[in-house]
């Protein structure tokens, strides 16, 4: 009866608590990317295989700069937390901009993995680049989105 009265209670706990992405964070790190199907990073390349099989939007219009997002298993498992649900959280925060992929919650590391969508298809290349130069550089972007949802999102 004890332990499950403090199951409940834990329960509660993890619904009253803020909790922040940056609580449940191991490390972030940015890196250069160009090709979404074929990663840089090796130990991503099987779940990026799945979920890239059948992609359902323009992958040309992903930046070539990703957010790579390592949460820590334990405190995702003491806040009750799923991959499913801080993707979820970053699309409502972000919509149709970032493109969010993750691996599985039982994987030995639990990874989300994000890329800036750019609205703009390529039709008109030159304007593109004369908005290039008045735009910030998407690895830059991508460190002020890092930091907006570390501190920001509420989970």
């Amino acid at each position: 009866m004890a332990a499950h009265d403090a199951e409940k209670a834990k329960n509660i706990l993890c619904r009253l608590e803020h909790t922040t992405l940056r609580k449940v964070t191991a490390s972030t790190a940015i890196y250069y990317d160009p090709d979404p199907q074929n990663t840089v990073i090796p130990e991503d390349q099987e779940f990026v295989n799945v979920y890239y099989e059948m992609p359902d939007f323009d992958m040309s219009r992903m930046s070539p700069w990703l957010l790579r997002i390592e949460l820590d298993l334990k405190r995702m498992t003491d806040k009750k937390l799923t991959m499913e649900h801080i993707s979820e959280r970053v699309n409502q925060n972000f919509g149709d901009d970032l493109n969010c992929i993750y691996n599985d919650d039982n994987a030995e590391q639990l990874v989300l993995r994000l890329r800036i969508v750019n609205n703009d298809s390529g039709i008109n290349k030159a304007m593109q680049d004369q908005d290039q130069v008045d735009k910030m550089d998407d690895d830059l972007f991508l460190r002020c989105i890092e930091t907006n949802m570390l501190t920001d999102m509420t989970l």
